[in-house]
């Protein structure tokens, strides 16, 4: 197991990323947008990777799996047709989840784990629920890709995935505002579970952020 690196502004360029990508996508549509956001992502896998202390190998293997991940997308987001279009979507899909999955993970245990809060550390926090909310978009986009009918709206829309990301972001902090309704089994079960850590991590992982940090401020002399 790799621990964060002890930069104190390790989640500075992470969090600016990510606020970054989320902004800029309802722009970034068509072939040139697709490409751009895309891009996009493909520069938040690897801040996130320089974002831990890893050996030079693993580093360059994360970063070629990225890479990969990024190939495998760009096809369908940009409109090539291919008789592989699905699966590769689908394994490009599953990759950058494993990818921001376990750098979500790495940053919540390092939350519970360190005996100092900094500022760098919250946004670490802030990082973590982002990455969530673009995770459930996958997985929401997974889902999509292979039942046209999951959701009650049309999810997957050629050269933009804005709406997966407005669907996780509204389920992630309960907000909701019903214009996209889970259909299948597997989009209700995902939805309720994104919904429940949506409730669960403000409340446990940004107390303990904020908590902490007050805390630190009000006992220095």
């Amino acid at each position: 197991m790799y621990l964060p690196s002890p930069s104190q502004h390790k989640y500075r360029q992470l969090f600016g990323v990510l606020i970054a990508n989320y902004l800029v996508t309802p722009f970034l549509q068509g072939g040139l947008g697709s490409l751009i956001s895309a891009l996009l992502l493909l520069y938040v896998m690897v801040v996130i990777v320089k974002s831990f202390s890893l050996p030079p190998k693993l580093f360059w293997a994360y970063v070629f799996i990225a890479v990969l991940a990024f190939s495998l997308q760009l096809g369908p987001r940009v409109g090539w047709t291919t008789t592989a279009t699905l699966p590769f979507s689908l394994l490009a899909q599953s990759i950058y989840v494993l990818y921001l999955g376990v750098a979500a993970l790495l940053i919540m245990r390092e939350i519970i784990t360190v005996t100092t809060i900094t500022m760098d550390t919250i946004r670490g926090g802030i990082c973590a629920y982002f990455l969530l909310a673009f995770i459930w978009a996958l997985f929401y986009g997974m889902v999509a890709t292979l039942n046209p009918h999951a959701f009650s709206a049309t999810l997957i829309q050629p050269g933009s995935y804005l709406q997966p990301i407005h669907f996780s972001v509204t389920t992630l902090t309960t907000l909701g505002f019903g214009d996209i309704v889970p259909v299948s089994t597997l989009a209700i079960v995902l939805t309720d579970t994104e919904a429940i850590i949506g409730q669960l991590y403000p409340t446990v992982f940004i107390a303990i952020l904020v908590g902490g940090y007050l805390s630190q401020k009000v006992d220095q002399p």
